[in-house]
C-alpha cells in the first residue's frame, strides 16, 4: 500500500502540498517557534544537501515525509515526521523511520541521532523506543512578561551582593571566546551531551556560541544576555534571544563547576528577565512570553525557574539514538 523513497526532483511539484501542510500546522501540531522554510527555500537547502528528505508514497502521491540533516558533525538531526491526515499514522511513521535508519546506517556508526519529539510526535514515543531510541524528558517553562502581577513579584525578589571578585555584565563580542570555553566546561557532564554531542568538545561549543550570537537560532539579545565574570574571566552565562513571533527565549544558562552553589545563576536569570521586560516596555521588542527549556529531572534548575515566576507549560521527550546502537 505504501512505499518510501528519497525525495528526488521528479516529486518536487507534487510534494509541495505535503510540505506546505506541515508549514501551516507546524505551530499547532508540533509547537515549532521558528517558522519553517518556505517551499522554495526548502528545495534550495535540499539541493545543497543541507536538508535531506524521505517521502512516503500512496500510489504516486507523497502523503508523508521525514526531514533530517547531517550538517552537524557527529550528529544527525531528525527534524520532523509529518503525515497528511490521520489514517494509519503509526504504520506510516514506522516505514519512514525504518527508511531513515537504513539510509543513514553507515553515517550512524560515528554519529548519534537527535530527535525532539515535539507536539503530537510524542504519541510516537513507544514506537521510537522499539527502534532503539532513548529519551531525556525536557520541560518548557513560561514567564508572562506582560503580566504586571508577575513582573511586580519578580521585582520584589532580592539577592545579597555578589561575592568579592564577581560581576555580571551584558554580553559583548569581546566575551565570545570566553563564552565558548564556559559553555564547554558547564555542559560537558550534563544530560545534554546525550542528544547534542557539540557540548562534548570546544569545537562544538564554538558552533553553539556562533549560532546563538550570529542569530541562526533567532534574534540575539546581547543586552539581555548576561555574562558572569570572576576576576575578569567568563565563568557563567544566561543568554537571551527571540525565537518566534512574540516569543522570547533563554536558550542557555550555565556556570562552571567550581563557581556553583553561590546562587549566581538566579541573579543572572533575574537580570536577564528584567532586561527583556524593559526592552518590551520600551517597544524595542514585541513579545508576550519568555520561555526556557531544561531537563525535567534537573530539580534544582526547575525550582530556580519556578522561584523566578516561570510556570511549567509542557514537557516533551527529547529522543536520541546513541552511536553504539546504530
Amino acid at each position: 500500500m505504501y512505499q518510501t523513497e528519497v525525495l528526488t526532483e521528479k516529486y518536487f511539484k507534487i510534494f509541495m502540498g505535503a510540505y506546505n501542510d506541515f508549514r501551516v500546522n507546524c505551530a499547532k501540531l508540533y509547537r515549532f517557534e521558528l517558522e519553517p522554510l518556505n517551499y522554495d527555500d526548502f528545495l534550495e537547502y535540499f539541493n545543497k544537501d543541507i536538508i535531506k528528505c524521505i517521502i512516503l508514497l500512496e500510489g504516486a502521491i507523497p502523503t508523508a515525509f521525514l526531514a533530517y540533516s547531517k550538517a552537524q558533525e557527529n550528529s544527525i538531526e531528525l527534524y520532523v515526521i509529518h503525515c497528511l491526515g490521520d489514517e494509519n499514522l503509526n504504520e506510516k511513521k514506522k516505514l519512514l523511520l525504518q527508511a531513515f535508519l537504513d539510509e543513514t546506517k553507515e553515517y550512524r556508526k560515528t554519529s548519534l541521532v537527535s530527535y525532539p519529539m515535539l507536539g503530537i510526535q510524542e504519541n510516537f514515543k513507544d514506537i521510537a523506543g522499539d527502534f532503539g531510541f532513548k529519551f531525556v524528558n525536557l520541560a518548557v517553562l513560561d514567564f508572562p512578561i506582560t503580566d504586571k502581577k508577575e513582573t511586580r513579584a519578580l521585582e520584589k525578589i532580592r539577592f545579597t551582593e555578589l561575592p568579592i571578585g564577581y560581576k555580571i555584565v551584558s554580553y559583548r563580542d569581546v566575551f565570545k571566546e570566553g563564552l565558548r570555553n564556559c559553555i564547554f566546561k558547564a555542559f560537558e557532564n550534563t544530560s545534554d551531551i546525550n542528544f547534542d554531542p557539540r557540548f562534548k568538545t570546544l569545537k562544538g561549543a564554538d558552533d553553539i556560541t556562533n549560532k546563538i550570537t550570529e542569530e541562526i537560532y533567532g534574534k540575539f539579545l546581547p543586552s539581555s544576555s548576561k555574562i558572569l565574570l570572576y576576576e575578569n574571566e567568563v565563568v557563567g552565562f544566561c543568554l537571551a534571544n527571540i525565537t518566534g513571533i512574540h516569543i522570547a527565549n533563554i536558550p542557555l544558562v550555565g556556570i562552571v563547576q567550581e563557581h556553583r552553589g553561590l546562587g549566581l545563576s538566579e541573579v543572572m536569570l533575574k537580570l536577564a528577565v528584567e532586561d527583556i521586560i524593559k526592552l518590551n516596555k520600551q517597544g524595542l521588542i514585541n513579545v508576550d512570553v519568555l520561555n526556557v527549556s531544561t531537563d525535567y529531572d534537573n530539580t534544582p534548575a526547575v525550582k530556580m525557574y519556578e522561584q523566578m515566576g516561570f510556570k511549567l507549560t509542557y514537557t516533551y521527550p527529547q529522543a536520541y539514538l546513541p552511536e553504539s546502537q546504530s
